[in-house]
């Protein structure tokens, strides 16, 4: 069990969370389909909810006991190593792709927003 194998656990295991929000997301834009600026202004704040949560996730996420996330239900052979370095492995994967992802969210959050405003409001 290496430090990479960890990693893509961990992405693994974001990513599938980050599934699902969009796909929450995109039902509610979705909803909101009749009106398309309304849709795509909800969706950006929707999103950058979403890269706020990330980030504190990927805040805590070092200090959250490693015992208790997804990624050490994914680990068949759990490695002979001290539980701190345990901590220190899957707390700092947890971390850096959680921040990867909320930067990312950020981005698109940012990149709806200007298209929510480029769309402007028909009235």
């Amino acid at each position: 069990m290496t430090y990479d194998d960890i990693r893509r656990y961990a992405e693994l295991s974001v990513r599938r969370g980050c599934g699902f929000a969009l796909m929450a997301i995109a039902t509610a834009m979705v909803g909101f389909s009749s009106e398309p600026w309304i849709a795509v202004r909800s969706g950006s704040v929707f999103v950058l909810i979403a890269a706020l949560v990330l980030f504190w996730r990927g805040w805590t996420a070092r200090a959250r006991n490693y015992r208790r996330t997804e990624v050490w239900l994914m680990i068949e052979d759990a490695p002979a190593l001290p539980r701190e370095r345990l901590q220190d492995m899957i707390g700092g994967a947890l971390a850096d792709v959680y921040f990867s992802h909320a930067r990312l969210a950020a981005y698109m959050a940012l990149a709806m927003c200007v298209i929510g405003f480029a769309i402007g409001d028909p009235r």
